[in-house]
């Protein structure tokens, strides 16, 4: 009992014990999800577990299914925060037991109410882990506080972009206080050409806002696992405040002027510089300490070469989305361009979880042939997937791609096998060491 405690102490109360966790917690959601999808269906899971997943019923699984996957996303994001940065020790203290059962309730409960029948009692769930996670979040914001004794640029880009967060957070949670009171679940691809209510104006300046946070937050993580210094470095730090803040209040102000989103992309254009900065130093680092370590070490590698693919996946394929968006607006493309707008930010946000997979197995300390594999599976199968869904996206109205299908799911299938593989054998390592 007492060895069984002390496991759980670990897991619980660790940094690298916590993102093993909520690693594991989100590798579980997407193992069990995927045996619901199409390409397994012939497992036949769905009946069964006597799961009815009815059209009625399919967008609001959707969004309880990216809750419940965001959430723990965010929740193992503040986990490096204050892995990172100095703090009073009370701060990590409330933090990371707060977020920790506010991700697994919210996430249990979004799946659970989704797709296992729990019901509203499951729904109730959902909202206290949501309500927790948010306490968690004010709490890290004040203890980000940077106006102190000594300033410091980096510090005030975590707290703003923690604000900012915050804010956004918000909005979303008002919007969806409203559904069922004459506001109805919709999903922001089923309504590209009608005109839009505030509620729905509100909803998509959420999920937009989130994701870009969350890639901020992910690019001052990375810079500060560098621990990259010096005047280039601080001028990427400002762009990042300016084009933060830039795009956060383009965003919000979508809510009650659509048109507000042409000047997203100045501050879009703040942050691509930003990154570019930052994968540059990080490539020199990794170059001046090891110079035979650049590509030995995929896991570090990879986390900088993403913040450059970014640009050829989705910031380039957006970019020209923008300047020919009268023939995408054409009737025949109505299809196409639905798919382009559900394919472009599932492969921000998949780009996303790479990122943040080779954090965690950095963090982890992963070595050998393990973070060669993880490393290498990862870069490998992302690339893949992301490369080919391009071909798919980008078709014309009597095109037939359905020839790319087998290749990003073969990438995706890597990078889920690649997931289990650290995830299953960081398990068994942990556990029987703390055993």
């Amino acid at each position: 009992m007492s060895n069984l405690i002390r496991r759980a102490r670990w897991f619980l109360s660790t940094t690298e014990g916590l993102l093993l966790v909520v690693t594991a917690w989100d590798a579980l959601i997407i193992a069990f999800l995927s045996t619901l999808s199409e390409p397994m269906s012939f497992l036949g899971l769905q009946e069964r577990l006597g799961i009815v997943l009815d059209d009625a019923g399919r967008v609001g699984r959707i969004i309880m299914l990216y809750h419940a996957l965001a959430v723990p996303f965010v929740a193992a994001l503040v986990y490096f925060v204050l892995d990172l940065l100095p703090f009073d020790p009370k701060i990590p203290r409330i933090v990371r037991p707060t977020i920790t059962v506010g991700y697994m309730l919210s996430s249990a409960g979004g799946i659970g109410f989704a797709y296992l029948g729990g019901g509203w009692i499951a729904h109730g769930f959902f909202l206290v882990g949501l309500s927790l996670v948010f306490y968690a979040g004010v709490v890290l914001c004040v203890g980000l506080w940077p106006f102190g004794e000594r300033f410091s640029w980096e510090r005030t880009a975590f707290w703003l972009t923690a604000l900012l967060t915050l804010i956004s957070a918000a909005i979303g949670g008002a919007a969806g206080a409203y559904f069922g009171n004459g506001f109805s679940a919709f999903l922001a691809e089923d309504i590209l050409r009608t005109e839009h209510n505030l509620g729905q104006r509100a909803i998509i300046a959420h999920l937009h806002i989130m994701l870009t946070l969350i890639d901020v937050m992910l690019l001052l993580i990375i810079a500060r696992t560098f621990r990259l210094r010096g005047r280039a470095y601080r001028a990427a730090l400002r762009l990042t405040l300016a084009g933060s803040v830039v795009t956060a209040l383009a965003t919000w102000s979508v809510m009650f002027y659509e048109n507000a989103h042409k000047i997203i992309n100045v501050g879009v254009l703040m942050l691509l510089p930003a990154a570019a900065i930052v994968a540059f130093q990080g490539f020199s680092r990794l170059a001046r300490d090891c110079p035979r370590c650049l590509l030995r070490d995929p896991v570090r590698f990879g986390m900088l070469f993403e913040l450059l693919f970014v640009n050829l996946v989705v910031t380039g394929p957006g970019v020209y989305i923008a300047i020919n968006l009268d023939t995408y607006r054409q009737p025949a493309y109505l299809e196409v361009e639905r798919t382009i707008a559900v394919g472009h930010w599932h492969v921000l946000a998949t780009l996303s979880a790479v990122i943040a997979l080779f954090l965690v197995t950095d963090r982890l300390d992963v070595r050998g042939r393990l973070r060669q594999l993880v490393g290498w599976g990862t870069l490998g199968g992302s690339t893949l997937a992301f490369v080919f869904v391009q071909f798919y996206m980008f078709r014309r109205p009597d095109q037939d791609t359905g020839w790319t299908k087998p290749f990003f799911n073969a990438g995706v299938g890597v990078l889920t096998l690649t997931l289990a593989a650290l995830v299953l054998y960081q398990l068994l390592k942990e556990t029987t060491r703390q055993a």
